[in-house]
């Protein structure tokens, strides 16, 4: 693997000089592919793939794609030959990985005879991908509790750039797929940045909602209410990862948080995503933690029956869960609550907003009960007022014509690479505490 960019002991490529010459468009069919594929074999996480990828040839799968490697065998899928690493000697050799996915056994035709000869197919390459993916994570010694292909696949399925699973998994690619051993490698941390980055640019580049909005693992909020917290599947964090941090505080043992800005759009949001099992009236409540929470103009958007608001509030007030309201919600998909970073406080202000987990209660005072991915609630506790007492720091406006979907970007590894760095200049955020 890796054979574009050298092994741990060549001169390494920089991640950011591969690149490739497909379009928005194409990256966006191309990423299309690798999720739809990915997902037909049980990996609802095409995002992990789609990260090596970008890494290993800048979802270039052809030589066509990517003239500046060598050609390989030729593919019905290129209309000519695949691409094949330039890092394992003259390409009159023929030793370079093949595909997107850069699989090397040897010469392209012990590749070919290890691998089959549909790796040189788009589908077949990242199959291949998906099966070794899932034995690399079965002997990853960065992964604990994982023995089978149906536990590699659902362990998989959890990663996040934004949970405490996104590093192991980097260092198992590093490791296994990369073959940089840390303490043998001597360039294993800018390989590790590497891939790190490489996902998360995927991530910002098509969206989380192109990558996580289908989710069919979102499980229905039942009748009888209960919380959603920000490591359940019906949680997304979008925007630049690198801006959402993770600490094990808050409710359930954990939070995310980023800064808040004066910006026209939000570059960070985070959206719980709203399956009711059955239509009613129920109050909708944030948890805030003290101890990080310091925005005082949060605005959560909230998707329900009849339209969208914003719910101003002020995370400071409480430590504990805040009401939002009380709203109507269907049956139906579709209803959401978007939590955005541009609140209006200045950047320089370095003002901190989380994310952490809401609380559903039906409108009548059932006890939240646990089912499909939601868990109990509680009330009292420290700043948590009775479900039915007014709250003067929460304003509602009306927000019928806000986009409750973040925009999605089109543009291309180098452009957006580019444009990411620029950001990182402009909105350099402070890791602070």
């Amino acid at each position: 693997m890796a054979t574009l960019l050298g092994g741990c002991f060549a001169e390494p490529l920089s991640f950011s000089g591969v690149r490739s010459e497909l379009s928005a468009t194409e990256r966006r069919a191309r990423a299309e592919i690798i999720r739809d594929e990915a997902a037909r074999r049980g990996l609802n996480n095409g995002l992990l793939l789609a990260g090596i990828a970008s890494a290993e040839t800048g979802l270039a799968h052809c030589w066509s794609e990517a003239t500046w490697a060598c050609q390989g065998p030729d593919s019905v899928d290129c209309g000519g030959p695949v691409i094949a690493g330039s890092a394992d000697g003259p390409c009159a050799d023929e030793q370079g990985g093949l595909g997107m996915f850069q699989f090397d056994a040897g010469t392209y035709a012990e590749t070919l005879a290890r691998e089959g000869e549909s790796i040189l197919t788009v589908a077949g390459n990242v199959a291949a991908a998906v099966t070794f993916v899932v034995r690399m994570v079965k002997r990853s010694r960065y992964i604990d509790g994982v023995d089978t292909d149906e536990e590699a696949l659902a362990w998989m399925n959890e990663v996040r750039p934004w949970n405490d699973l996104f590093h192991p998994w980097i260092q198992t690619v590093t490791h296994y797929y990369n073959g940089c051993v840390p303490g043998s490698c001597s360039v294993y941390e800018s390989r590790y940045e590497g891939y790190s980055e490489n996902c998360e640019n995927m991530l910002e580049e098509l969206g989380s909602m192109f990558w996580y909005g289908d989710s069919s693992d979102c499980g229905p909020i039942p009748s009888s209410g209960g919380i959603l917290e920000e490591s359940d599947a019906c949680f997304v964090a979008g925007g630049p990862s690198a801006f959402w941090r993770s600490v094990d505080e808050g409710h359930g043992g954990g939070l995310l948080w980023t800064n808040a800005t004066d910006r026209d759009e939000s570059a960070n949001y985070a959206v719980w995503k709203l399956r009711f099992t059955e239509a009613g009236e129920y109050r909708i409540e944030a948890h805030t933690d003290a101890r990080w929470a310091e925005s005082r103009q949060a605005g959560y958007l909230v998707t329900h029956a009849d339209g969208t608001e914003t719910v101003v509030l002020d995370q400071t007030a409480a430590d504990g869960f805040q009401d939002l309201g009380v709203f109507r919600f269907s049956a139906e998909d579709g209803q959401q609550i978007r939590l955005n970073d541009n609140t209006g406080e200045p950047n320089s202000g370095e003002t901190a907003i989380v994310a952490d987990a809401l609380r559903i209660t039906p409108v009548g005072g059932i006890t939240p009960t646990p089912d499909a991915g939601v868990e109990p609630g509680m009330d009292g506790g420290p700043g948590v007022p009775p479900l039915d007492s007014p709250r003067a720091n929460v304003s509602r406006l009306p927000d019928s014509g806000c986009s409750v979907v973040g925009p999605e970007s089109q543009s291309s590894a180098g452009l957006w690479l580019g444009g990411f760095a620029l950001a990182l200049l402009i909105r350099r955020r402070s890791a602070r505490r």
